[in-house]
């Protein structure tokens, strides 16, 4: 199976965090990619490439982009739009990681052309695409997804999907259930600070994946009868992670008490983030 490239690891890495003892020389960033405040890494053997621009890459940009050859990139602002996805697929990337850009449906549909792709981040992009599901629904290679939205959400029902962490309003019950069943995931996290969108209404969904190995769960009030005592069912379990997380300290002890062999870690939330979630709950009544 793959050995992916954290997604987090396109927007990070630059040319001083990789020593030359790590990596091979890297190439000297073409001149007309320079006002784009890139980033350049080689991980793996594989060369990392992270752009920003508050408008579309040119073509001129993008033929300088494809000389580099680069398998996982990093598109940030606008500098991903339509045409620039066309180009993209000839690169035939390894991950792709968008925060922000100006995709249509039209634009979202080539990812279904990416071969070789592995790993999705699309972040600070909400408006759903409907020519996203026939593109990813059912992509064959992707295993690592990643988003804050409904944009490109059909991905968590890709079938080889290993990954999935879902953020903000993305880590909502009604995009938790698309996950119910998924035949190959082994990790969930799920990130909803700035909402009350996650209530224990989705362990439901989360207790019907059967290779479940690893479940974070953050900015959350939860309890062990709403949803915690389903976790047992889950048979290859072996982490759960609470962070920020509202949870009293019986429900706690009868959660370790039905997960002796999982490693469960708690971190409560605070009072001031409690104050705020109440706000946000209000809301939804």
């Amino acid at each position: 199976m793959t050995t992916l490239l954290p997604l987090f690891l396109i927007g990070t890495l630059s040319l001083g965090s990789i020593t030359s003892a790590q990596t091979p020389q890297l190439p000297d960033m073409p001149e007309v990619l320079k006002e784009l405040k890139p980033t350049l890494a080689s991980v793996k053997g594989a060369l990392t490439l992270s752009v920003t621009s508050p408008q579309p890459l040119t073509a001129v940009q993008w033929d300088a982009i494809a000389a580099l050859r680069p398998r996982h990139l990093r598109f940030n602002d606008n500098a991903l739009d339509d045409a620039g996805m066309s180009r993209l697929v000839t690169i035939d990337p390894i991950t792709v990681g968008i925060n922000k850009s100006l995709l249509s449906g039209t634009g979202v549909a080539k990812f279904g052309e990416m071969k070789s792709l592995t790993g999705i981040s699309a972040m600070h992009i909400v408006k759903p695409t409907p020519e996203a599901k026939a593109a990813l629904s059912n992509h064959p290679t992707v295993e690592s997804f990643a988003t804050d939205g409904a944009f490109c959400i059909e991905v968590v029902t890709a079938p080889n999907l290993r990954s999935v962490d879902l953020k903000h309003g993305a880590a909502d019950d009604k995009f938790v259930a698309l996950l119910a069943r998924h035949p190959s995931l082994e990790t969930v996290r799920l990130w909803p600070k700035g909402g009350a969108s996650l209530t224990d209404a989705a362990f439901a969904s989360l207790v019907t994946i059967p290779k479940l190995k690893k479940l974070t769960v953050d900015y959350s009030v939860l309890s062990y009868e709403g949803g915690l005592k389903l976790l047992k069912n889950l048979p290859n379990l072996e982490t759960v992670d609470f962070h920020e997380v509202v949870l009293t300290d019986d429900d706690l002890s009868k959660l370790k008490a039905d997960l002796p062999k999982v490693k469960v870690t708690f971190t409560p939330m605070t009072p001031e983030y409690r104050a705020q979630w109440n706000a946000w709950a209000a809301k939804k009544q």
